[in-house]
């Protein structure tokens, strides 16, 4: 016995008692902020205020007018780039439907195509040229950017009628001259072919397409020896056409 009457290990126990209070309490926090508890974006973290802010409506609407037309231009651009044909013929007659000329070449249809036409071309051969497939009719604009060589653009409206036809020359100044026309198709030709080729406004083309792009894996195939799909290059018969 010591002289103040408390057990030897008295001290001890009150040291024990205060480690598993210790002991107790970090085990609850533990369970209380362990792994499987945190939050999965913690307060103060860049994707967290990323998060936030993706919740103010104002913020949502910005992303959708911005966002939204990009995703359909994209896949308006890769629907164009698969399914539009790679390759064409125009076959073209007079107010009276006897034959004037044919012209095959490779369809432009999606819009950096459109954007790059014959711009990346040294020359055209005799009765070759570019065909631009536009969704629908309306007003259009062209310009001789980047060109190594003159040309004719020849403007077509949704039924097949030519509504303008430019000459259109080299230019090395800006700005472009702007060459205007209302069409839902444009020929891109030989400088003076339609002079040549007795072709006018108010002539009508007529167009055979080729295989979709799905079915040549978007390969550029236009043959430089006659026009396809059969179209005769001498006949005063008009042969009937296919549609787009």
């Amino acid at each position: 016995m010591t002289g103040n009457g408390q057990r030897p290990d008295a001290g001890r126990d009150c040291d024990g008692d205060l480690d598993r209070r210790q002991e107790q309490g970090l085990d609850q926090e533990q369970e209380e902020y362990g792994p499987t508890n945190q939050p999965l974006l913690p307060e103060g973290t860049i994707a967290r205020r990323i998060i936030d802010r993706l919740k103010n409506p104002w913020v949502i609407a910005i992303l959708i007018v911005v966002f939204v037309p990009m995703v359909v231009w994209v896949g308006y651009t890769v629907h164009a780039d698969l399914t539009s044909p790679d390759y064409g013929t125009a076959t073209i007659y007079d107010e009276n439907g006897d034959y004037l000329a044919s012209v095959e070449g490779n369809v432009a249809a999606t819009w950096r195509e459109q954007y790059t036409g014959l711009s990346n071309t040294d020359s055209l051969e005799d009765d070759h040229g570019v065909i631009f497939l536009h969704d629908t009719e309306r007003e259009r604009t062209y310009v001789m950017r980047d060109m190594a060589f003159p040309i004719d653009i020849i403007f077509i409206d949704k039924e097949g009628r030519i509504t303008v036809i430019h000459h259109a020359e080299l230019e090395n100044r800006d700005p472009l001259t702007e060459y205007r026309g209302q069409s839902k198709y444009v020929l891109e030709v030989p400088y003076y072919w339609t002079t040549e080729n007795g072709i006018d406004v108010g002539d009508t083309v007529e167009f055979r397409w080729g295989p979709p792009r799905t079915e040549t894996g978007g390969i550029s195939i236009a043959s430089s020896s006659g026009p396809h799909n059969d179209v005769p290059i001498n006949s005063k018969r008009r042969p009937t056409a296919s549609s787009p």
